[in-house]
């Protein structure tokens, strides 16, 4: 029956592709080949643990106010752009915390960073049958998703969290430099959690990965409001689903960065 539903049905045969070639991968292994898939799986998600444990305990604005908040508040030409800087802070730290340090570590075990999703000609996870262009899933998905985000732009509490950074508004530079910051993060987001954790595990797998991917892409929207929240959860494995696909994680970074501008525009305005 659910099959009957396009999407759906387009979901659950690309989630039974995967499985068949995590299948297939782990049969062609040797003994001593899977106790090193299971080590790397192991590494992986503790790595990811640590990563994200510091990025909430360090990472965040607080911190910021803990460690700068006094400093910046004392200094005339910084206390004007007080809570811009915290944001800059808290955009470097998810920029090193989702991005940078999880590329370290790749490269450190002599990985290729373009086999975790960034790569732009998009090398497909996925028999031809189910394959599909990063470009023009982006479009697609733009065009549906767009008239969703301008009518709940005037819900009220949508308009109380967003743009995050409050005086967006003051002036062009504050507004340029907010969304430079603010977009540049969904870029890490997603190489972390559709890159790093998706392409990492999907081999071994299959679409489990899409799972284990998609509970800690949850948990950093817990303190969303509630349609974000849960929209998470079925956008994660969406996007991680058409990452596959796609061989490119691409399609995601553009869509996350094209509805947090209109949000933040649409709000503002």
């Amino acid at each position: 029956m659910l099959r009957r539903i396009p999407l759906i049905g387009f979901l659950l045969s690309a989630w039974e592709s995967f499985d068949q070639q995590a299948l297939r991968f782990r049969a062609s292994l040797s003994q001593e080949e899977n106790a090193a898939q299971v080590r790397w799986i192991r590494e992986l998600l503790l790595v990811a643990a640590i990563l994200l444990a510091l990025g909430y305990s360090f990472g965040d604005r607080p911190f910021f106010e803990q460690l700068f908040g006094p400093l910046v508040s004392r200094t005339p030409r910084l206390a004007r752009y007080h809570e811009l800087l915290s944001f800059s802070y808290w955009s470097v730290a998810k920029l090193l915390g989702y991005g940078v340090f999880p590329m370290l570590h790749i490269a450190l075990r002599g990985g290729r960073l373009r086999d975790f999703g960034l790569a732009l000609g998009g090398v497909s996870a996925v028999e031809e049958t189910i394959r599909l262009p990063w470009a023009r899933m982006y479009l697609y998905l733009l065009c549906a998703i767009l008239p969703l985000v301008f009518a709940v732009s005037f819900a009220q509490s949508l308009q109380q969290n967003y743009p995050f950074y409050r005086q967006a508004s003051r002036s062009w530079f504050d507004f340029v430099v907010w969304e430079a910051e603010y977009l540049s993060t969904f870029v890490a987001v997603e190489y972390f959690f559709r890159g790093y954790l998706l392409f990492g595990l999907r081999r071994y797998l299959g679409s489990l990965a899409l799972f284990v991917s998609m509970v800690p892409y949850c948990l950093i929207h817990v303190l969303k409001p509630a349609p974000e929240a849960l929209g998470s959860i079925f956008a994660g494995l969406l996007l991680g689903t058409l990452a596959l696909c796609t061989g490119s994680l691409w399609a995601g970074v553009l869509l996350h960065v094209s509805v947090a501008l209109s949000m933040d525009v649409l709000a503002s305005w």
